[in-house]
């Protein structure tokens, strides 16, 4: 081979390692929905916020949805890299890597903050929940793997986790096997408004039962490869929340 044919081989070969492809982070999240940050159907805001702070990260995603329970496992194993919208809780550190300041979750860097609201049937005053104590004869329906179920225990309520979905479990409340159930406020919310049957039915307490915040948990295994990369995914979605049109892709969100 000739010196110069040589040397148009290097060139090619450095040039394609300034193209190659970029890193693709492998993501689950719940198949359950939770409007609207979640979808089961087409991409929710998580979703399209995320795929923003990747692009300004200079990554790629994939998402990945299934069983909460799963999820959650395959990224202690690191078969995911990351669980999108978990909130923090002291066990799940075994899971993953949250985004932390001075030793505590940052909200700063949080993917979103969510609401959990008590559903009970309109016909039941015994459920009572003034934002304190919580007054109730029977068991609370909670989705399987969710932590609310830690919040409602420490408040000296029965918990019942053996649905995955919220649907079924605002049934079992219909029909009397659950004194109440715990959802997240924009997917109780949906659940009425699309069934105007159990909206005569049940309705939502007006204290939230918890406010969390969740984040976008990264498996141990990545952050031990890409330390920096980890960082820069949480602060470009913290800066991205601030932009303008961010905030105008919520406000048109339907």
């Amino acid at each position: 081979m000739s010196r110069r044919a040589g040397l148009a081989v290097v060139l090619l070969l450095l040039s394609c390692a300034g193209h190659a492809a970029p890193l693709t982070l492998q993501l689950c999240q719940s198949n359950e929905g939770d409007y609207p940050w979640t979808l089961a159907d087409r991409p929710g805001l998580n979703n399209l916020l995320i795929e923003r702070a990747a692009r300004r990260s200079n990554v790629a995603v994939r998402f990945h949805p299934m069983p909460w329970a799963r999820c959650l496992f395959k990224a202690s194993t690191g078969e995911m890299d990351g669980v999108v919208a978990a909130s923090f809780s002291t066990q799940r550190l075994r899971i993953g890597i949250y985004p932390m300041r001075d030793g505590q979750p940052d909200a700063g860097r949080r993917l979103m903050r969510n609401q959990y609201l008590l559903y009970r049937r309109k016909s039941d005053r015994q459920v009572q929940w003034d934002g304190r104590t919580l007054h109730l004869d029977g068991m609370v329906g909670v989705q399987t793997g969710y932590s609310i179920a830690t919040t409602l225990r420490e408040l000296g309520a029965p918990v019942q986790q053996s649905q995955r979905l919220a649907g079924p479990l605002l049934d079992d409340l219909q029909a009397g096997t659950l004194a109440a159930v715990a959802l997240t406020a924009g997917e109780g919310m949906r659940l009425l408004a699309d069934n105007a049957g159990l909206a005569r039915r049940i309705e939502a307490m007006p204290l939230p039962l918890a406010e969390k915040d969740f984040y976008l948990v990264l498996s141990r295994q990545l952050h031990g490869r890409h330390p920096e990369l980890a960082e820069r995914l949480w602060q470009s979605l913290m800066q991205e929340q601030r932009t303008a049109e961010w905030q105008a892709e919520v406000a048109r969100f339907r």
